[in-house]
């Protein structure tokens, strides 16, 4: 049973190695930026790499690790080392045959896949490819169904694409087997390996952009190095998971009465735990209408969105996930109490994070991705992005965590039709906004699905079982925590004008206030406003149960 202190110390061992992904993410970012740009090229490779690292977080972070946690840790209980190792020898057959399957015939029919998921690259002659002025929403319709049952001209993204697409496929049988070992490894409350392999995987991204930028290689040869990257993520896990005791064994037929309960709560985990993937792949699919580049931005943007999200928000659900699983099997209604103080810390943490993100949305880009490749169009068209996605930013954290709770109280099927209808809206949204906003809009259905979504969870939670929410206490949490944030909120802006002011009338101006030189002050001076806020929090009246 992990303690509340233990909680956070597991949440910070993951949120640590999440925060040094993030960051090495952050370079991969800005050096892809300097070796793609904005255009063709860029949105080709975002679009093949996107399709297996999507897949990935819906069969592998996402469905697998819900359905097969709970499970693992019922069995560890029970059965010990032993039953963990049968049930995974069955399910390293049976899903990892599944995706290779798969994998054989999406790289079969890669242009097909290409065809549905980015219809927009197949042009009629009458549709300019690079412009959506005098599009209405009757001609993007009749343009994807000629376009998919006609064929349509293709871009020069398609052959790109196509390209990229089958060297990369193979890229998710790594990380999805990678995934289901990082089960095991959790139900034994060991969470740093499956933590610290994206780290392993961004660093060997990274050496293959500095190799291809300044040896001027093809994109393919990046492809190769990614491919490598999700290989020795495997072989970690792998060693891991052997040191740790477990091994394969032969399954039992107990063994597969585990594994149909497992598979009953992947089917509709599936869809639930995958929901930001559906969404961003809606985003890419209308997005292939909107003119070259615009699919790269939206990646772009919501990469830093995914920074706060991962760090914390991400990390803190999958440590309370084992915990809601063993609270709910002798104390459910504590659960209550629980999502409280989730909120509570989540809303604490999260909302300066999107002031502060939305606030130097454009220095961002600016300073870390201006250059040839990526003009100062692209700078502020990335930027209004970000801020669209981070407006959400809070009911994307929060909805991890209320489907935590839908997991732990054995009900998989209500947050998969609550999903099931957010997918539909956020196309209707995104249908809607694209064409008056471009990629604006879609990054705003997105956001406004998310909300739309927590208040599905929150709604049903309460009509099925009569959950209790303490909405006064967050209230009364609320009101202290405004004051705290208006306060210091107001400080912070003081000095950060006077700072700048200061910094303009130097002969370094330029570097450190529209180059990387930016943030070697405003990184330390940003720390220093979230260390006073959590020094200050008591003098506020706020109590935070996992902090205090």
């Amino acid at each position: 049973m992990l303690t509340k202190n233990l909680i956070m110390q597991k949440t910070a061992e993951v949120a640590g190695s999440t925060m040094l992904s993030r960051l090495l993410g952050l370079v991969r970012e800005v050096l892809m930026a300097n070796y793609l740009g904005v255009g063709a090229i860029a949105d080709a490779f975002v679009t093949a790499f996107k399709i297996p690292n999507s897949l990935r977080k819906i069969f592998a972070e996402g469905a697998l690790s819900v359905a097969f946690i709970p499970s693992f840790v019922a069995i560890a209980k029970n059965e010990g080392k032993d039953g963990i190792n049968r049930l995974m020898t069955l399910a390293l057959l049976l899903f990892e045959g599944f995706l290779l399957i798969l994998c054989l015939l999406i790289i079969w029919k890669a242009e097909w896949v290409i065809r549905i998921i980015v219809p927009g690259w197949f042009q009629m002659d009458t549709v300019a490819p690079d412009s959506i002025t005098g599009f209405t929403y009757f001609d993007v319709i009749i343009t994807s169904i000629h376009n998919f049952f006609s064929g349509g001209q293709p871009l020069e993204q398609v052959a790109y694409s196509v390209n990229f697409l089958r060297i990369l496929m193979s890229f998710i049988l790594f990380l999805s087997t990678s995934a289901l070992l990082a089960g095991a490894l959790q139900a034994v409350n060991h969470f740093f390996i499956p933590a610290f392999s994206p780290v392993l995987l961004n660093l060997i991204f990274i050496l293959g952009l500095v190799v291809c930028i300044s040896a001027k290689l093809s994109p393919t040869i990046l492809c190769g190095f990614i491919m490598v990257g999700g290989f020795l993520q495997f072989i970690l896990h792998i060693y891991v998971y052997w040191k740790l005791g477990f091994a394969f064994e032969k399954p039992t037929q107990k063994t597969w009465n585990y594994f149909k309960q497992v598979w009953k709560k992947f089917l509709p985990c599936l869809f639930s735990m995958s929901v930001m993937e559906i969404y961003l792949f809606i985003d890419t699919s209308l997005g292939s209408y909107l003119p070259t580049g615009s699919i790269a931005l939206i990646y772009y943007a919501n990469r830093f969105m995914q920074i706060p999200l991962g760090v914390f928000a991400t990390a803190f659900s999958t440590i309370l996930l084992p915990h809601f699983s063993r609270v709910a099997t002798y104390a459910p209604k504590r659960l209550g109490f629980y999502l409280l103080e989730s909120a509570k810390l989540i809303f604490w943490i999260i909302i300066p994070f999107t002031v502060l993100m939305a606030f130097v949305s454009d220095k961002i880009f600016l300073t870390l991705f201006l250059s040839k490749k990526f003009t100062m169009a692209s700078v502020d068209q990335a930027s209004i992005v970000l801020v669209a996605f981070l407006y959400g930013l809070f009911f994307f954290s929060i909805n991890k965590i209320l489907l935590n709770i839908y997991y732990a109280l054995h009900d998989t099927k209500t947050p998969m039709y609550i999903s099931i209808v957010s997918t539909f809206i956020n196309f209707i949204l995104s249908y809607t906004l694209m064409i008056p906003y471009g990629a604006y809009g879609l990054a705003l259905a997105t956001t406004l699905t998310g909300v739309i979504q927590t208040i599905l969870f929150v709604f049903f939670l309460h009509y099925y079982f009569k959950f209790t929410f303490y909405i006064d206490n967050f209230m009364n949490f609320a009101w202290r925590y405004g004051l705290q944030l208006a306060v210091f909120l107001f400080s912070f802006f003081s000095f950060y004008n006077n700072i700048f002011n200061l910094i303009s009338k130097t002969t370094m101006a330029t570097f450190f206030l529209t180059k990387i030189g930016f943030w070697v002050w405003f990184v330390p001076f940003a720390g220093m406003f979230f260390y006073a806020m959590l020094k200050t929090r008591k003098l506020f009246g706020i109590k935070l149960y996992f902090l205090d």
